[in-house]
């Protein structure tokens, strides 16, 4: 007797679904006007979405233009494209465990999209009056706003502070609240601390002392190194990183970060953060994942910064000890290297990456800040060379390079550059 199969029918599945609508501009021209190469398209940005593709059916215009659709088990996903001005319509609508907004990761990488605006809508709820409502103006999964969205409260920090700590900002203007295809953004204004960004419910800055962060991330690896003509940071979207090492007057800059909406929004809304940066002709901006795009690079960079978010989320990887090596493959034998590695509330985690980074990267010594916009004390990056000792050199000769170079600073000096190196007596961290 053949044995019973249960057929998942179309009413079985709940219609809470999640709609994309997606407007891509600057786009291939030329793929806007493959058929084929759309129509694949589709099926790999349904396969990332975690979807059942069912048929695809296209259609290519006499002139130009496609219209292709991809009919999912969890809905559907469409594409109409002018490749006369660069112009992408795109519909992606799932329901169930299917995540469109990776679907949107594939098609703005694909379609080298320079531009891209989504709304995102919730239907089909039927426990609602309002079946359909714009999810992009609901209140963030991780950032928390309460009172009616008077207040942002940052209790989604990693390690020991998880769940424990509540660090609250009164939002006297949201200035920019979104959700990209990697992260949720943040940016609004506060009474004490000027403009703050948060990015998945973590403050990443505030206008009033992101100089400490950027200049104390920068400058201890650029004026360690003898002579830093061709840098890479990764992550950094908000530009001041970038900011800072333009003063050294390097060659060539490439930066790596997988959120393009996020440095679009930065740029906008946070100009006091990059001033110009990114438009410099010395600059390359790469939106990719860094742990792929660097393995591009062999011998390759003076300086390497890795100015990316906590280990959570899309950062994870950028903490792991493969990516280390990757790094240290893309560095010169006499390169540096400068991460972010988190709060001193965490020792644990500190050991784990500085003895990764030790492994792969050179002998590695700490740097510690004070963030004023930060609830976790100290703040701690972590630095390493294969070729020279990491602490730099002494002050006096980081007096004469930073007379050279003709660099003002607000917080970094060449005393601070060596009295942040200084630990507590029982501590063992470097």
């Amino acid at each position: 007797m053949k044995p019973e199969t249960h057929v998942l029918k179309h009413a079985e599945i709940s219609p809470l679904g999640r709609h994309l609508l997606i407007d891509y501009w600057n786009c291939d021209s030329d793929l806007l006007n493959n058929e084929t190469e759309l129509f694949k398209l589709l099926n790999t940005a349904a396969e990332a979405a975690g979807a059942k593709v069912m048929s695809t059916r296209s259609h290519k215009f006499e002139h130009q233009g496609v219209t292709a659709v991809a009919i999912l088990a969890d809905s559907h996903i469409s594409i109409h494209t002018w490749p006369s001005v660069g112009y992408a319509g795109v519909d992606v609508y799932t329901c169930g465990n299917c995540d469109p907004w990776a679907a949107h990761a594939i098609l703005d990488k694909t379609l080298s999209a320079q531009r891209a605006e989504v709304v995102e809508l919730a239907r089909g709820d039927a426990c609602s009056p309002d079946s359909i409502t714009l999810a992009s103006n609901n209140a963030s999964l991780r950032c928390r706003l309460e009172d009616d969205g008077r207040w942002f409260l940052e209790g989604s920090v990693p390690g020991t502070r998880h769940g424990n700590v509540s660090h609250g900002f009164l939002i006297s203007d949201m200035v920019y609240k979104a959700r990209t295809p990697f992260q949720e953004c943040l940016i609004f204004d506060n009474p004490v601390y000027g403009r703050v960004l948060v990015l998945d419910g973590i403050v990443q800055l505030s206008t009033s002392d992101e100089y400490i962060y950027h200049e104390m991330i920068v400058h201890p690896p650029m004026f360690t190194h003898p002579n830093p003509k061709k840098v890479v940071i990764v992550g950094g979207g908000d530009g001041g990183a970038l900011r800072e090492v333009l003063r050294h007057n390097p060659e060539e800059v490439v930066m790596i970060d997988i959120d393009r909406q996020f440095l679009e929004a930065t740029a906008k809304h946070l100009p006091s953060v990059s001033i110009g940066a990114f438009e410099d002709p010395r600059v390359t901006l790469v939106f990719e994942d860094a742990s792929e795009a660097l393995r591009r690079y062999e011998n390759a960079f003076d300086v390497a910064i890795i100015d990316c978010n906590d280990a959570v989320g899309t950062s994870e990887k950028l903490f792991e000890a493969d990516f280390y090596e990757t790094v240290s493959n893309a560095l010169k034998e006499d390169g540096m290297c400068a991460v972010q590695a988190g709060s001193m509330l965490d020792p644990d985690f500190l050991e784990q990456t500085r003895t990764r980074m030790q492994t792969h990267l050179g002998d590695t010594t700490g740097f510690t800040i004070a963030m004023p916009c930060y609830h976790c004390g100290d703040y701690v990056f972590l630095m390493a060379s294969r070729t020279c000792d990491p602490s730099g050199p002494e002050a006096q000769e980081l007096v004469s390079l930073q007379m050279q170079r003709g660099i003002d600073t607000k917080y970094w000096s060449p005393q601070i550059h060596h009295a942040s190196q200084v630990l507590p007596p029982n501590s063992t961290l470097w």
